[in-house]
């Protein structure tokens, strides 16, 4: 059988997409069907991955169009803006026909078989998903509180992720993610990742590190690891560089990343950095907040106020 894996992504997420899939397809035994909810996607954006994944080990490429209306009542922050990465709430809906997968996130390096994630027996768990590193470093004293959960040191990183879809669909997890998402607005620090730990708590296989290293870890080689290089600045942003000065980071990351891209159909292309105005373009468009941050802002501040002094603006806001 195919190993299954899907994807969620943008415009904005192109080079990342196409890398994370050819790296997974150049270290996976068996043949890999792609599964991608598209979130405006242009024709020729769709043509230029498919022709990125040309190779033995590719099976089918599918795509599956999601409305961005049906995100926009979701939480975003200044660090991810994207609402994107809540679609995968949908992949049993959009995808009726997948009874399991492996969920990618866009800005991974896929340096291991993918089969032994896929072909892992999860017993009566719902998903596989590795331990937060930054919570198994540093731990968050307020994050069982915050979320509710009865141990703090299970969340987990939702970049990586082994999906039973045909339980999801039994037990009906999109419109408890959805609601979890639009009850628990204000709490969701982490976005659509608490929304996901806080459902599937108790639910979740722990799984091996190797599964979704965090770049942070610097392991060296990288062969072995799905690498994870999450932060708000990604190696096709032109503010990398300057951020991540660290030998490591250009060396081994930042070639690593190129490596693979330049076997896509992006090969040579890197991000616009005319005389640093690209960076300078990426800073200013990260800091000017959206409409749903503000908002939250305002209802934050009214219950806070409405907690001291009651008044009727700010029970308006309670209600909301």
């Amino acid at each position: 059988m195919n190993v299954q894996v899907a994807l969620c992504g943008d415009s904005r997420v192109l080079p990342g997409m196409a890398v994370t899939v050819r790296s997974a397809l150049e270290n996976c035994s068996k043949p890999i069907d792609v599964h991608i909810v598209s979130a405006g996607l242009r024709e020729s954006d769709k043509e230029k991955l498919r022709r990125s994944w040309v190779h033995p080990n590719c099976g089918r490429v599918a795509f599956a169009e999601i409305r961005r209306e049906r995100l926009q009542r979701f939480r975003s922050k200044s660090f991810l803006k994207s609402k994107v990465a809540y679609a995968r709430y949908f992949l049993a809906e959009l995808f009726p026909a997948l009874t399991r997968c492996i969920y990618l996130d866009t800005d991974l390096l896929v340096l291991r078989d993918l089969d032994g994630a896929f072909s892992m027996p999860l017993g009566a768990n719902l998903a596989a998903a590795v331990r937060d590193v930054a919570i198994q470093s540093r731990g968050s004293p307020g994050l069982r509180e915050r979320l509710g959960l009865g141990n703090e040191r299970n969340y987990f990183n939702s970049g990586f992720m082994v999906l039973e879809l045909d339980a999801w669909r039994r037990e009906g997890l999109t419109d408890r993610l959805v609601d979890t998402s639009i009850e628990r607005f204000d709490a969701l620090d982490w976005q659509d990742q608490d929304a996901l730990n806080i459902v599937l708590e108790h639910r979740t296989l722990l799984i091996d590190s190797t599964w979704n290293t965090s770049h942070y870890e610097r392991p060296d080689p990288l062969a072995g690891h799905v690498l994870h290089l999450h932060d708000p600045v990604k190696p096709w942003h032109a503010r990398y560089k300057a951020k991540f000065r660290d030998s490591y980071y250009e060396q081994v990351i930042f070639t690593a990343f190129t490596d693979v891209l330049d076997r896509t159909d992006f090969r040579g292309w890197r991000p616009w950095d005319f005389m640093g105005l690209g960076r300078s373009i990426e800073t200013v468009r990260q800091r000017i907040p959206t409409h749903d941050m503000i908002m939250g802002k305002l209802r934050r501040h009214f219950r806070i106020a409405g907690r001291n002094s009651p008044s009727p603006t700010a029970a308006r806001w309670r209600g909301h």
